[in-house]
């Protein structure tokens, strides 16, 4: 399940009057990680996943050195 997917289920289920422990046990998350997804509402959530596409990696620079090293072995 993607991370939209995720966040919209995890409001359905506290409508649903799930508590957060047991969304966390159904969605198999933290209970922490429940709290940041309620906390944020649809469109914030789709902000989130946006820049957590966008964001550079810690090894971009190092990309073309890795994939070479990959194609040799």
């Amino acid at each position: 399940m993607k991370k939209l997917e995720k966040h919209v289920y995890v409001h359905q289920l506290k409508k649903e009057g799930f508590s957060v422990s047991a969304i966390a046990r159904k969605c198999n998350l933290s209970r922490n990680t429940v709290y940041s997804y309620l906390e944020k509402d649809f469109e914030e959530a789709m902000d989130w996943v946006n820049q957590l596409q966008t964001r550079k990696r810690i090894l971009d620079p190092f990309q073309d050195q890795i994939l070479g090293w990959l194609r040799e072995h």
